[in-house]
């Protein structure tokens, strides 16, 4: 039967309806599991808090003496505090911090558990009784008393255990005294039980055993007794058991690492048993060699990856050399596993008395004969991982013996680039990135010296040969990867371009060869590599290497090299600015006119191609004024051009001006730089202030180039000398009373006093503050507005006369700022603000009277349209807080109290006065949260809960503002006080107001679900919101699931990207699957819908090799020290066979078409009937014969198919629809699928019955050839 559900259709499987009363008569009688959950979980502790004094700190003190060698400890799964304290609580009373473990990590069901908490409650019960202080060398004391009369593998286990972790923490001297007793009772156990069945007797003798031999002093490593409980634990290190073995490593690294003298100050370079693992490992590999069931040497070389850095250098070599030599067998996965270890060496940095200089290179130099076939993709990507690190480690130790191997390095990663593996191709390419950044451009000046050297010898090099390789790549066998090649030529540009950009030339050309070429992928990274070189070369260079090809004389108007011109505006900076006037300023001209003359002659299309690139050689102009390198020299004879730019060419005023402001701003430190603008000072602010009060016809971009020169302005009066500016000064306040100025002059002229107020002295401030006095209270809007920016310029500035200004005139301002309350136009408000804001701030204390006046007009301000204007009052009153705070007589949370009880007067007034009060105390209460009494809060909640049920709008909705301001700031567990009043309030609105905002409904609703949960909201609120709290609940379960989903792929596109973009982190990321890029193909299926894989088969796959051979005449020489290229890990794909078109092809790719000799008679017969013979072999093969457009019937395809006789087939053969169909075969189906002819009346019509048949009615079989045309098609 099919249920509609959520209005889709569920099918479910009918049952029999049980009867009344019986549908529970199949669950179980007993409560057993429940019971026990219910005692052992649901238990609350009704006494003090367990958090207490004493606890922290014993948890502090397990922290600060938690090691690096927590790995001994045993994996267990850990419950909550609560569980252990009723369930544990009842075996042991012990406190000894060492057994913390035992107390946290729990495992109801373990035996092994049980039997532990029985030794210990029985070990710490002796202890008390003898009155002892259960400290470490207590509790060790018992435990190995009770080691040598304890009985039973299950309780030496439980003692055992309890050994390994209090002996972590019993003091060195205890072990050093007893280490002849200690070590020989764990020596025996080990022995006695090596081939026991039980992992953690095992594990734990070994962490003892250990831990006892890293207490014991450096001379007690020369007895032969302490290397031969050594050798013990090395043994467990190839053990079969993956635990033991683990701990035994562990064991291994602590004791080479962590022993008490190698921590010390004075330790010695290596560890005394350094050697004697290295010796053993050593032999380990190489008896268990590296056949298919080479585990021994895996396990071996697995623990080389962790200290074969600490290894002195002769131990080193040995062992590196029997890595090499098991390298060289057909194990992929041993291959893989020496990778590791390699890996791990160079990466770890070794210290140069471990891994020697000349090792170093010995390695690199025998790694090449390893290298894997540049499709072997995972091999290929660990291969390179481990030279990038050993190079890397070579420039560490010496960066001139680095020299010789880069180079090759260089041809290895440029060969990558003609894989068909794209991993392997951005592999190489990023450890080509890494070792010229990491190794090349630290030594860039012993590189460049030398390249100087070579230049005038006539040698070649390092850079030399570096660079030839690299440009190699830009040849069409590398076209796959350009965009590679291209980012290692820019990191060579960056670094090498200004001091050797001779060999540069070249590739610069061909990059520019290759931009013009059609088709061409990689314009981005080509011209980020073009930018790059005209950061480091300059402009100068480029152009001299790559030409612009632009003239002004052009006869063809294509202008191959004009996408120079923007790269160039991206990248000029720190050149020489007399180049722009030498090359760019001339070109710009002939440009200009060119474009005059087409457009005299009636060609404005080209006219407009050349004004677009005149004005983009203008661009070029910020760029070269950033830190020019010869301004001094450059710049007088520019600045008279500029200055007649600005004035008549308005085109272009915008990028002349940014560049004056990029002059001045990046030359500010520069105090030669700075004197030499400043000279011009006196021409250039002239020109500025009449572009400035000149109005221009048409206000045709009138904004624009105005805000332009008046920011220019600013920038250039910071190193104008102060007599010019009070001369210009004294010029526009003059002009500005005259009352014959335009309106457009004296607004102009306001902006530059303005601009000129931070640099005037403290006379002029006053002429002329008493000047804007005046003007605030004017009738026009804007004069008003810019009085008050001028105020605003005067209160901020940080001058010393602005200063004293305002410190003088304090009063003046709060008089001028309050009377003009009501006169003021609304586009004062904001600058108005603005400037009590800075008065504000500038109150020595706290002023009630002058506070309690502005804060009406902060509070209406609230509410304003204009953006500008709110933010100015939501500073203003975080102002206010802030000086209301500076009294010292009150507490912070009573200025506070008293500031949010004058806002709550404006509650009292009308509903846009309420609205804007909200919003203020909303303000305040984020601003200043940490300062809010709980009682105010309290106070202020009541009040917003009690206006929720106004039907204004406008109060509702700066309520709900508030409300979701306090659920964002307040605390859980100070909401949850106020949590059921809130509900009710919003659930007592009106309707009007509720369905009006029912989506800032749902947002409050969503907030308080996030924190409290669904079922607690819903269980407050009334039934008309379980709808909407439902669809809350799904939507945030549904955005949960999509976040976690989107998470897991973000982190394996993370994973999978690693590999191929990023720099690869672990040599295991490189070599986790060997196997990954099997054969789709084998079974023809993609490998997410084969059946997954036999263990016994992924293990074959894994250590199996492929050997790559050529064809019949390649042989595969084994000799060959390349051979390694050929022994591949993943299954070479077979050459699919030439498709054989009927034709045969010569030599030079020729189609030979021949005829036999019978065809070749027939041929010459002449005359009507070879002709129409001929025809009809080409209506047959060209498959003309039926209608236009139709396919080819299957009678025709039979046809074609027949045999070639001496018999020519007939001209023609029905077949087709229509005209051409088959009539006679037609007529012979028709009566072949004649059914039930038999029951036909040979008379009269319809059918009869017959004796011993069937009745009549219709046996037909289903058959397609029974249907019509018609339904043919339909079918």
């Amino acid at each position: 039967m099919a249920i509609k559900k959520g209005g889709k259709h569920v099918k479910t499987t009918w049952k029999p309806k049980l009867k009344k009363g019986q549908s529970s008569g199949s669950n179980p009688s007993t409560r057993k599991f429940r019971d026990a959950a219910k005692n052992n979980v649901f238990t609350f502790n009704s006494g003090e808090a367990g958090l207490t004094a004493t606890a922290l700190a014993k948890h502090n003190e397990e922290l600060n003496d938690r090691d690096d060698h927590s790995a001994f400890d045993c994996e267990t799964q850990s419950v909550g505090a609560k569980s252990c304290s009723t369930i544990l609580t009842s075996w042991t009373d012990c406190s000894n911090q060492s057994f913390n473990k035992v107390h946290r990590l729990w495992k109801s069901n373990s035996a092994m558990h049980k039997e532990i908490l029985a030794v210990l409650a029985a070990v710490t019960e002796v202890i008390k009784e003898k009155g002892g202080k259960e400290t470490e060398t207590e509790y060790l004391a018992a435990l190995m008393t009770a080691l040598d009369t304890v009985e039973g593998e299950e309780s030496l286990t439980a003692v055992l255990y309890l050994i390994s972790l209090v002996i972590k923490r019993a003091p060195p001297s205890v072990l050093k005294a007893r280490f002849s007793e200690f070590a020989k009772c764990f020596m025996d156990i080990l022995a006695k039980y090596a081939s026991s069945a039980s992992t953690s007797l095992i594990r734990s003798a070994i962490v003892c055993l250990a831990t006892v031999l890293r207490m014991q002093d450096q001379g007690a490593w020369s007895d032969s007794s302490t290397t031969q409980l050594y050798r013990a634990v090395l043994s467990f290190t190839v053990h079969s058991k993956p635990k033991v073995r683990k701990a035994a490593q562990q064991a291994v690294n602590a004791i080479l690492k962590g022993s008490t003298f190698m921590t010390h100050d004075g330790a010695p370079a290596h560890h005394p048993a350094a050697a004697i693992t290295a010796k053993y490992c050593v032999e380990q590999i190489e008896g268990g060699g590296g056949s298919d069931e080479a585990v021994t040497s895996l396990h071996t070389i697995g623990l080389l990856k962790d200290i074969l850095p600490i290894f002195p250098s002769r131990s080193i070599k040995s062992v590196c050399e029997t890595i090499l030599k098991v390298m060289t067998l057909s194990n992929m996965l041993i291959k893989a596993t020496c990778m590791k270890a390699l890996y791990a060496l160079f990466l770890s940095r070794p210290k140069p008395d471990s891994l020697t200089q000349d090792l170093n290179a010995q390695l690199i130099a025998a790694l090449y004969d390893y290298q894997p076939g540049e499709n072997d993709v995972q091999p290929m990507l660990a291969w390179l991982a481990v030279m990038r690190e050993a190079h890397a480690n070579l420039h560490a130790l010496n960066a001139g013996l680095l020299t010789a191997h880069m180079q090759k390095f260089c041809k290895t990663c440029m060969a990558c680039f003609l894989t068909e593996k794209a991993e392997v191709a951005q592999a190489a390419c990023d450890s080509l990135k890494a070792i010229i950044v990491d190794c090349l451009k630290p030594s860039k000046d012993a590189v460049i010296s030398d390249f100087g050297i070579s230049q005038t010898a006539g040698g070649s090099s390092l850079v030399h040969k570096l660079f030839h390789s690299v440009e190699v790549g830009l040849g069409y066998q590398y076209h796959a990867f350009w965009g590679h090649v291209l980012q290692i030529l820019t990191l060579l540009f960056e670094i090498l371009g200004r001091e050797c950009h001779v060999i540069m030339n070249k590739c610069l050309l061909s990059m520019a060869c290759l931009r013009d070429s059609l088709g061409f992928k990689f314009n981005k990274e080509l011209d980020y590599a073009v930018g790059a070189a005209v950061r480091s070369m300059g402009p100068r260079l480029v152009l001299e290497a790559v030409p612009l090809q632009i003239t002004g004389n052009e006869e063809t108007f294509d202008f191959p090299r004009s996408w120079l011109l923007p790269v160039m505006r991206a990248n000029v900076q720190d050149t020489e600015l007399g180049f722009f006037v030498t090359y760019f300023l001339p070109l710009a001209a002939r440009l200009r006119n060119r474009a005059n003359e087409l457009r005299r002659d009636g060609k404005h299309v080209l006219a407009k191609t050349y004004d677009i690139l005149q004005n983009q050689i203008w661009a070029l102009l910020p760029g070269f004024c950033i830190r020019p390198t010869d301004l001094c020299q450059s710049f007088p004879g520019l600045a008279k051009i500029l200055g007649q730019v600005i004035s008549e060419r308005v085109d272009i005023r915008s990028e002349v001006l940014a560049a004056l402001r990029l002059l001045i701003s990046k030359n500010l430190d520069n105090a030669k730089n700075r004197a030499e603008i400043a000279v011009y000072a006196k021409n250039y602010l002239p020109i500025f202030f009449n572009v400035l009060t000149t109005e221009p016809e048409g206000h045709a971009g009138k904004h624009a180039s105005c805000l332009a020169v008046l920011e220019t302005v600013k920038v250039y009066l910071q190193i104008t000398p102060a007599e010019l500016v009070e001369s210009l000064f004294d010029k526009a306040f003059d002009r500005i009373g005259d009352a014959a100025q335009t309106a457009y002059k004296r607004y102009a002229l306001m902006d530059l006093l303005m601009c000129m107020a931070p640099y005037i002295d403290l006379h002029r401030i006053n002429l002329l503050y008493d000047s804007v006095s005046a003007l605030v209270k004017d009738g026009d809007r804007t004069v008003q507005k810019k009085s008050f920016r001028i105020v605003e310029e005067l209160c901020s500035c940080r001058s010393d006369a602005c200063h004293l200004f305002v410190v003088d005139n304090l009063t003046s301002l709060q008089s001028l700022l309050t009377d003009t309350l009501s006169s003021g136009a609304p586009s004062c408000k904001a600058p108005r603000l603005r400037c009590l804001s800075h008065i504000v701030q500038r109150l020595p204390s706290a002023q009630p009277d002058f506070l309690q006046a502005i804060i009406p007009e902060v509070i209406v301000c609230t509410r304003e349209t204009a953006d500008r204007t709110r933010a100015a009052s939501f500073k203003l009153l975080a102002d206010i807080g802030n000086c209301i705070m500076k009294d010292t007589q009150k507490t912070e949370q009573e200025q506070m109290t008293e500031f949010l009880m004058m806002l709550c007067a404006g509650l009292a007034g009308t509903p846009y006065m309420v609205g804007a009060t909200i919003v203020a105390l909303t303000t305040v209460l984020f601003q200043f949260r940490d300062k809010v009494q709980r009682e105010v809060l309290e106070t202020l909640l009541e009040n917003m809960c009690l206006l929720l049920s106004s039907k204004s709008r406008e109060v509702v909705a700066s309520v709900l503002g508030f409300i979701k301001v306090v659920i964002s700031v307040t605390k859980d567990t100070t909401l949850a006080q106020y949590l059921e009043q809130l509900i009710t309030s919003i659930s007592n609105m009106t309707e009007d107001t509720r369905r009006h905002f029912r989506f800032k409904v749902k947002i409050i609703f969503t907030k308080l679900i996030k924190k409290f949960g669904a079922d607690l909201i819903m269980g407050m609120t009334p039934e008309v919101y379980h709808k909407m709290l439902a669809n809350i609940r799904k939507t945030l379960e549904r955005a949960k699931k999509k976040r976690m989903a989107e998470e897991a792929d973000d982190s394996d596109e993370e994973e999978g990207t690693k590999e191929v973009v990023k720099k690869v982190e672990t040599i295991e990321d490189l070599l986790r699957d060997t196997d990954s890029e099997l054969e789709e193909e084998d079974d023809g299926r993609p490998s997410s819908n084969r059946a997954p894989m036999p263990k016994k088969r992924r293990k074959a796959q894994a250590t199996a090799a492929y050997l790559q051979e050529g064809g019949e005449d390649d042989i595969l020489d084994f000799l060959d020290p390349g051979v390694a290229k050929k022994v591949l890990a993943t299954k070479p794909k077979a050459d699919k066979p030439a498709v054989d078109h009927g034709f045969k092809i010569a030599s030079d790719g020729r189609l030979v078409i021949t005829q036999d000799k019978e065809e070749e008679e027939k041929a010459l017969v002449g005359g009507k009937k070879s002709f129409m013979v001929d025809v009809d072999k080409i209506m047959e093969t060209m498959d003309i014969s039926g209608k236009k457009g139709k396919k080819r019937t299957r009678a025709s395809v039979d046809d074609d198919d027949g045999d070639d006789g001496d018999v020519f087939p007939a001209k023609y053969k029905a077949g087709g629809s229509g005209i051409h169909r088959q009539i006679a075969e037609a007529k012979q189906d028709s009566m072949k699928s004649d059914y039930g002819g038999d029951y036909r009346a040979k008379k009269a019509g319809g059918d009869m019955k017959r004796r011993g048949k069937p009745d009549p009615f219709a046996y037909v079989p289903l058959t397609a050839k029974s249907l019509n045309k018609r339904s043919v098609k339909q079918r």
